[in-house]
């Protein structure tokens, strides 16, 4: 069966509540206060079955005093009944109550004109061309009109033909893609322990099951759902339910709290949102102002940072961030309702694009761009922006929040103009290539200004605005395509070959050093009296490049010495020789059978561990098989 909840609003005094005790036969004035003071303060429940779906009513309190408890009553509803008092015409609070409705991007409904015993039938025509002409500049003015008297009946059977159509032609509201559920009131009953009340938006809710209360990021289990006062064994989106949870108290249930599915949403003090003031505004927003923000049950008061600064005039649209003083729970797509502090008056309203947003500056061109197609709706757009302002790469799950789909769908609809890196992470096609391009010329480049360096650090090639994550997948994208060779995590273009490219006198060089260094043998000279001239200290490091001589670190010394890797492969075999396979030998007596020193042995050793020709246990080591010292790496 279809169903539809409609949110009952206008001026005190109105007959609201009367007129849906008429339509339901339900008093929805609970409150001991209510009844003394004939108003509502809180909004109220009722229902009522139709043939073609069933209506929830919130009767929502007309008193300008109570606007919060009218925009908590609102939060879910999917159509209006105007109610307006056929005696007094349309009162102040009912335009005000109009705007909101607006705001909250409620569009569908029906007008009652109530206490029509109370006019003179030959004044009907009149007040309701009236009423019809001071509605043309709301979203309300093509809205049908009944008139009707909860008192007489007059109407009501109209009114509820009326209302039956809207169940039937509303459309689902907008909401999450997970079930949310704004909590409204929270008490306890004997037996039965916590139960929270709101009305559900997303998807249905169904039993036995564990969920999420937000913020306090508490696990409850759902043991029990009741709606207009009947067990259920799932509720629908859009409709009023009591959940019985076990697991919390109920003063552990804090305003605004949120009851919604493990891991869906996550609290946060920072939401980046779309801003619209109203037309007759008497004061502008600006930015850095702190205002009251009214979304689903919660009264927060926020920040306003107006991106670009400045202030925003009545009328007018823009994007903006709240930052709240406590972590707060919404969803992409939310509305909400912002109002001054003092004097309390509704300014203008909210739609939350990133209720995960993090600080930004007002001159943040970057994440306006993210807005910007947030609001648009593109997915493609919004991956595109978030990539720009995160180095070339977008998350998935940024993605998937502001386009209001499901992870899974973000790959789909990106289609093969993005790229995947890893599990979580997408590059638009187009950046992935610019950014192989610039690697490519860079190295180069590089490769021309350094002709005997074998390869460029990774840092000389990567753009400070490309990040890391991407850099190295465009690494592994043209090592792949057979465009670069990698040292270590150095890179080089594969037909860079620094040994071609030696003069005669620069080959000469470089087998003396080699030669003067191999002559050392276990009595290594430090590599500046080695190289004097920044040329012999560019052979020195290509010789070091190709293997042919190993650098050792003393750490302890601060030192570090230079082996020929022949000397290296002659002490590993008299080290076999000395010490047989499974012998245990020490550092001193290593030292003894190369007869070299402590300086000397101690990075020798360290080096054979790494490389696996020894093995090392505690305070003793043996030789591993085979032994060798890795070969030299092509020039």
């Amino acid at each position: 069966m279809t169903g539809a909840c409609i949110v009952v609003i206008g001026h005190v005094d109105h007959g609201k509540t009367a007129l849906v005790h008429a339509l339901t036969g339900m008093d929805t004035d609970r409150l001991t206060e209510e009844k003394q003071r004939g108003l509502s303060i809180t909004a109220g429940y009722a229902h009522r079955n139709y043939a073609s779906g069933m209506l929830d009513l919130i009767d929502a309190p007309g008193h300008a005093d109570f606007i919060p408890a009218m925009v908590a009553g609102a939060t879910g509803a999917r159509a209006v009944l105007i109610v307006i008092s056929a005696h007094e015409g349309i009162g102040a609070q009912t335009l005000e109550h109009l705007r909101i409705a607006e705001l909250l991007g409620i569009r569908a409904g029906v007008i009652a004109l109530t206490k029509s015993d109370l006019l003179d039938p030959v004044q009907h025509d009149a007040r309701c061309a009236a009423i019809l002409n001071d509605l043309t500049d709301t979203a309300y003015a093509g809205l049908r009109l009944v008139i009707c008297s909860a008192q007489t009946g007059a109407g009501i059977e109209t009114l509820h033909a009326a209302l039956e159509e809207v169940v039937t032609s509303t459309d689902a509201a907008t909401g999450p893609l997970h079930s949310f559920l704004p909590i409204d009131r929270a008490f306890t009953l004997e037996g039965r322990g916590t139960i929270v009340t709101g009305t559900l938006q997303g998807q249905d809710l169904t039993l036995d099951r564990d969920l999420a209360l937000l913020p306090q990021g508490q696990q409850v289990r759902l043991r029990g759902l009741q709606s207009r006062g009947a067990p259920r064994e799932i509720v629908r989106a859009g409709e009023r339910t009591a959940a019985n949870l076990r697991g919390i108290a109920v003063d552990e249930v804090i305003r605004g709290s949120v009851l919604c599915e493990i891991g869906a949403a996550a609290p946060s003090t920072c939401i980046d949102v779309a801003v619209e003031v109203l037309p007759d505004a008497r004061h502008p927003l600006k930015h850095n102002q702190d205002i009251r923000v009214l979304f689903g049950t919660s009264i927060e008061v926020a920040n306003l940072r107006l991106f670009g600064g400045g202030q925003m005039a009545a009328g007018s649209r823009g994007f903006a961030q709240l930052r709240f003083k406590t972590p707060v729970v919404g969803f992409a797509g939310q509305r909400a309702i912002l109002r001054r502090l003092s004097p309390a008056a509704t300014i203008g309203g909210a739609v939350f694009l990133d209720p995960q947003s993090t600080p930004a500056r007002a001159s943040d061109t970057d994440r306006l761009q993210v807005l910007q197609a947030s609001q648009d709706g593109d997915v493609k757009a919004i991956a595109e922006a978030l990539s720009k302002a995160l180095g070339g790469l977008a998350k998935q799950s940024d993605v998937a929040r502001l386009s209001r789909i499901s992870p899974h769908a973000v790959e789909d609809r990106l289609g093969h103009s993005f790229t995947q890196i890893g599990p979580s992470l997408f590059a638009k096609q187009t950046t992935i290539e610019a950014c192989a391009s610039d690697i490519l010329v860079k190295l180069a480049t590089y490769h021309s200004q350094n002709p005997l360096h074998i390869a460029a650090t990774r840092p000389a090639l990567q753009d400070h605005k490309i990040s890391t994550a991407l850099f190295a997948h465009v690494i592994d994208l043209v090592e792949e395509r057979g465009d670069i060779r990698l040292h270590g995590q150095r890179i080089a273009l594969c037909d860079h070959y620094p040994l071609n490219l030696l003069t005669a006198t620069q080959q000469s060089t470089l087998a003396a050093i080699e030669t003067e260094v191999l002559n050392f043998a276990l009595t290594p000279p430090a590599p500046a009296d080695l190289a004097r001239t920044p040329n012999e200290y560019d052979l020195l490091q290509l010789s070091i490049d190709l293997g042919r001589l190993v650098e050792l670190p003393n750490v302890a010394l601060g030192q570090m010495l230079l082996l020929h890797a022949e000397t290296l492969t002659a002490a590993a075999q008299t080290l076999r020789d000395a010490f047989p396979l499974a012998q245990l030998f020490t550092t001193s007596e290593a030292r003894v059978a190369l007869g070299t020193s402590r300086r000397v042995i101690v990075p020798v050793l360290e080096f054979f561990d790494a490389q696996g020709v020894t093995a090392r246990t505690g305070n003793t080591r043996h030789m591993a098989s085979p032994i060798s010292v890795p070969p030299s790496p092509s020039p």
